[in-house]
Formats: C-alpha cells, structure tokens, sequence
C-alpha cells in the first residue's frame, strides 16, 4: 500500500447555469382594408374538421358553375370544306367538274389558312391565361397571410368563374384583391351581382385602386432555450479545477469522474 492514500473523490454539485433566452419573431399581421372603411371583424378560426368539410362543398360548386359556364359558352366551330367534286356530280362533263375540282383545292387552302389562325390565336390565348394563372400563384406568397385559402375559396364561392377570370386577368394584383374580397363578403357579393363583364371589371379596377395593405410587426417573444446541462460555451468551474490538478498529479480519475457524474445528470 502506498504511504499516500489516494484522495478520495469529492462529488461536487454541478452548477446550474440559467438556460439562455431568444427572441422569437412573431408572425406579421396583416389587415387590408377597402377604402375608408374599418376591416370586418375576425371570426374565430373553425376546426379543422369544418374547413375541410366547407372547402368540399365549395369546390363542389364551383365546379358546377364551371360546368354551367362551359354548357353556356358556345365554341367556335371549325370552317367545314364540303365534301371534294366528282366528275359523275357534273354528268361527266370534265370542263365544269375541273372547274369546281379548282373551286374546291381554293377553299380548302382557305379553310385551312382559318383554322390554323384559330389554333394559333386559342394557343396564345391559353399560354397567355397560364401566364396570369402563375403570376396570380406567385402574387398569393407574397401577402405572407396564412389564412389566404380560407379567404380564396369565401371569394371563389361568390363571384362567377367568368367574374373571376376577369379579376385575374385585369387586376395589377389579383392575389390581394382575392384576398381582400374573402375577408369581406359584403363587398364580394356587391361585385358578384355585376352580371356585365365590362362594368364587372371598371368596379373591380376600382376597387383595387382603394386597398389599403396594413402590416403589424407584433414585438418578438422572448423562448427560453430548455436544456438542464452546463451551456455551451459556458465554462464550468470545477471541471477546470479538476483538470488543473489532474495536470499537476497526473491523475485523471477525478476528471473522469465528474464527466461522468454530468452525462448521467444530462
């Protein structure tokens, strides 16, 4: 046995080091308002199951009305060519039948010359229509509103596919107008009973003119950052100590040790 005992091994208490605290910035607020007028009134957020059940039927609808809309709409029919001469529709009679044979290649390059400038005009229609179509997606992230779909399908429920295409081909921001007709129904259903797509969009273009878009910046919250071990970065006192005497000895039981007490501590 040695003629020094070895030191027994004090447990010492870890130290409690205040957990730190972050600022947490809150979502922005974001209130649009119609004019002079005061914003309605928030109603409270229904559960899940209810909106979910409200977007169903109001995409039920709306898929009625498009169906409505379309059995309504008459497409333009292609340029028909009529059936091609044969020289027994004209009693074998070859002058008159070469005649009508000419009459007829000349219509068909007609024809053809019209409805190629259809197909081409309802290609840059579409193309045109999906441009406005991304636009208006892009436009709805940068309201920063998480309620946005809510009010999408409140304004979709009221005004006609016709009325809403017309918005969204004329307005500078569709997505806000969108939005600001879903927070207020009143005003939705006022544009919704302008049956005339003309006047139906100098009222829309108006009323874009007199939105007022209000952001509220709520003050940050202050989260406590939970954790029960020493913080990083933070010095520990006695594990220093520990090792400076470890250093000084050669021993590095105790050091061992006390990272151990902390592992079964954390």
């Amino acid at each position: 046995m040695s003629e020094e005992a070895a030191a027994p091994i004090i447990e010492q208490p870890i130290p409690e080091v205040e957990a730190p605290q972050v600022e947490e910035q809150a979502p922005e607020e974001v209130t649009i308002t119609i004019g002079e007028e005061s914003p309605p009134p928030e109603e409270n957020r229904a559960p899940d199951w209810v909106r979910e059940l409200r977007k169903s039927h109001r995409e039920l609808q709306r898929k009625n009305r498009e169906l409505e809309d379309r059995l309504k709409t008459t497409e333009p029919k292609p340029v028909a060519l009529g059936q091609k001469p044969a020289l027994s529709d004209f009693d074998y009679d070859t002058e008159r039948f070469e005649t009508a044979l000419e009459d007829w290649y000349r219509k068909r390059d007609e024809v053809e010359r019209i409805n190629a400038a259809r197909r081409a005009e309802e290609e840059n229609q579409h193309k045109a229509w999906a441009d406005k179509l991304r636009t208006y997606d892009e436009s709805k992230t940068t309201l920063r509103v998480n309620d946005y779909e809510d009010a999408e399908a409140i304004a979709q429920e009221m005004l006609s596919v016709t009325q809403q295409g017309v918005l969204i081909a004329g307005c500078e921001n569709p997505a806000l107008v969108v939005y600001a007709l879903g927070k207020n129904p009143k005003k939705a259903k006022e544009l919704a009973a302008i049956t005339d797509p003309v006047k139906f969009a100098f009222a829309v273009a108006k009323l874009e003119t007199q939105l007022k878009v209000n952001r509220k910046t709520p003050p940050p919250v202050m989260k406590t950052v939970s954790g029960t071990g020493p913080v990083s970065g933070s010095v520990d006192s006695t594990l220093e100590r520990l090792r400076e005497e470890a250093a000084r000895t050669g021993d590095m039981s105790k050091v061992f040790k006390y990272k151990q007490q902390l592992r079964q501590k954390t």
